[in-house]
């Protein structure tokens, strides 16, 4: 039982770090910072927690960057992803995929 729950801890942390890389590579260490604070202040949402609430994360991307920004950060992180078994399935939305990112993350 106890591997069981440090699988589950490792792959949102996991998760964490692969959104960080992907910010980081299209904006570059501060402005990620000021993303990280926006998310903090506007949507109570903290960086370590983004793997747990994608849904909050996704509607404040949305509105820091627009609907296409943010999809395009998306589209990185689940590029990023594959090593948790995420793939980009066309004619979803935005949302569903952040759905699937949570629900694999915790498998």
């Amino acid at each position: 039982m106890k591997s069981k729950t440090l699988k589950r801890k490792k792959k949102p942390k996991r998760l964490f770090k692969i959104v960080d890389k992907v910010l980081k590579q299209v904006f570059g260490e501060t402005a990620t910072l000021f993303i990280y604070k926006y998310l903090e202040e506007k949507h109570s949402l903290n960086r370590e927690d983004i793997p747990n609430q994608p849904e909050i994360f996704a509607e404040g991307l949305e509105k820091y960057l627009s609907e296409s920004g943010a999809s395009l950060v998306l589209g990185m992180i689940l590029g990023e992803s594959s090593e948790l078994k995420l793939k980009k399935a066309e004619g979803v939305g935005f949302f569903e995929h952040l759905k699937e990112l949570k629900k694999v993350s915790y498998e």
